[in-house]
């Protein structure tokens, strides 16, 4: 496409109104919750909170456990994403354990616990509180802090393809 070609030019922006905004923005809000999904998995990995992957594959998109969900609405757009494992949330807010009780289950040789509810070894668990690791909250903040540069980008590219 040359400067001069103005009907070339018109045919692409008519071909954008045509394939639509909304698939533009989908796109651009689905770049940003891979992104999110990744810092977020940086994070875990960071401040060492998993000897498993369950809770990490659980931010991967896809995975059983995992939030995806896409909204487009009176102007609005939402990318709802996180985990549906339960003690996701523990870790990321903290909890505390009131009472004592058992915990089935075995050490395996790397002196990690294997939780296994069949087991008839296992240990008990004391009352006490752990505090929130805030690895979710971390990785919004680091997104929110290059959240226009990413849109920009990520429009360049949408744009650039549209316009090819």
């Amino acid at each position: 496409m040359t400067m001069h070609d103005f009907d070339g030019l018109a045919r692409r922006f008519r071909r954008i109104a045509d394939e639509g905004m909304e698939r533009i923005l989908r796109n651009i809000a689905e770049a940003a919750g891979e992104t999110l999904l990744n810092l977020i998995i940086d994070e875990i990995d960071r401040q060492d909170l998993i000897d498993t992957g369950a809770m990490w594959q659980s931010f991967s998109r896809g995975d059983d456990n995992n939030v995806w969900e896409w909204d487009v609405d009176r102007n609005a757009i939402t990318l709802e994403l996180g985990s549906n494992l339960p003690y996701a949330q523990l870790v990321n807010d903290g909890y505390t354990i009131e009472k004592k009780h058992f915990v089935p289950g075995y050490w395996n040789g790397g002196g990690s616990f294997v939780y296994d509810p069949s087991a008839k070894t296992g240990f008990m668990v004391k009352p006490r509180s752990f505090i929130g690791r805030h690895y979710f909250d971390i990785a919004v903040e680091h997104l929110e802090g290059g959240m226009n540069q990413l849109i920009m980008r990520r429009l360049e590219v949408e744009l650039e393809r549209m316009l090819r």
